[in-house]
């Protein structure tokens, strides 16, 4: 049965008081046996945020517009002399992007020319959607134990993040994709709703100082202290639909969660301690 730990060991009873913590669960491929940890929960860190966004790309459609208007006159068998397709400073500049269209825009020829003549080719750009970025989440947390099974506990869960970042070797030429990482908010054992929902991700930094606060050990050499802090990218790009269900009854559209049940509870020990 896979095992969980928990920090500090107090956060079991504080689950049960719906206190507010997260959950880091191995999923996907290349996940551990089902006798390693699989699952770290920890308090919520303050000022946890979440960027989305969205890329877009200008796109000129002046000439394309014009090479339109030709198309659209030779269609019906019309005249295709610049001079009475355009009119006016539109034939104008219209000659001027044939020149730079036949020298390649060499010396500059055409911007004199547009220069000279005080005009100037509307490029006509618009905004074209390009996709959106994949999402990136940071978090720290500051491990001080209290007890020498809270310092083992902190030990192991810096292990376990730094674990689960790096592939296995598979072979001489071949690795193993790291497994993904299921981040979700909880209260309690119920998940948080109102918190962002995160879709898997990959572990892609794990940055660990030792006793931050100060050069101090426990008897047998544990740092009093950890500050770790973790980098997580979603696996894929995501479209509203990964998000959003479709609203019902007029309410506002609700994050569409893959409930996972309740806190885990795999044994007793993980119940009263760090590892189940």
């Amino acid at each position: 049965m896979a095992s969980i730990l928990t920090f500090p060991r107090t956060l079991r009873s504080a689950a049960d008081d719906k206190m507010p913590h997260i959950g880091f669960s191995l999923t996907g491929k290349n996940k551990p046996d089902a006798t390693e940890i699989d699952r770290v929960h920890l308090f919520i860190p303050s000022g946890f945020s979440v960027k989305d966004g969205a890329s877009f790309q200008g796109l000129e459609l002046g000439t394309i517009n014009a090479m339109k208007q030709v198309a659209d006159t030779v269609k019906k068998g019309e005249s295709v002399d610049s001079s009475d397709i355009f009119s006016g400073t539109d034939a104008t500049v219209m000659g001027m992007k044939a020149i730079e269209g036949l020298t390649g825009g060499a010396g500059g020829a055409s911007a004199k020319a547009a220069m000279d003549q005080g005009v100037a080719f509307n490029p006509q750009t618009a905004l074209a959607f390009d996709g959106v970025e994949l999402r990136t989440f940071s978090f720290a947390f500051k491990l001080v134990p209290e007890s020498k099974e809270e310092a083992e506990d902190a030990r192991r869960i810096e292990n376990f993040f730094r674990k689960y970042l790096y592939p296995e070797a598979a072979g001489a030429f071949s690795l193993k994709y790291p497994p993904k990482f299921k981040i979700q908010f909880f209260v309690g054992e119920e998940e948080n709703t109102y918190m962002p929902m995160i879709h898997d991700c990959y572990l892609s930094g794990v940055q660990a100082n030792f006793n931050p606060d100060g050069n101090s050990f426990y008897i047998d050499g544990q740092p009093t202290a950890i500050e770790l802090s973790l980098e997580f990218s979603e696996a894929k790009q995501l479209t509203r639909n990964d998000l959003y269900i479709k609203s019902t009854g007029g309410s506002d559209p609700e994050y569409d969660y893959t409930r996972p049940g309740s806190f885990p509870n795999e044994s007793s020990a993980g119940k009263s301690g760090g590892q189940g």
